[in-house]
């Protein structure tokens, strides 16, 4: 990681996601660790999703130290997530 060159955005997989940004994975918080190290090296870096329109549910559970997403792409259209400073 130490001659990794900064990101310009990560891409994540998402079982579902709402439109506050959180994601929901495939368990274990793997992605979420994966997004958190990269933060930490290199401050924030945006990160997106595909999903179908379908995963794009009212509401994912969550928890504090999960990361969010900030740009949701469906086969219809594409959400910027306004997240907090």
């Amino acid at each position: 990681v130490q001659n990794f060159p900064k990101p310009d955005l990560i891409v994540e997989g998402s079982v579902a996601v709402d439109l506050e940004g959180h994601r929901l994975g495939k368990g274990h918080g793997y992605g979420d660790m994966e997004i958190e190290i990269l933060r930490k090296r290199f401050g924030k870096i945006p990160v997106a999703t595909t999903v179908h329109d379908m995963q794009v549910v009212e509401r994912v559970p969550f928890e504090a130290k999960d990361e969010k997403v900030s740009i949701i792409v469906t086969p219809t259209r594409i959400i910027r997530v306004a997240l907090e400073q």
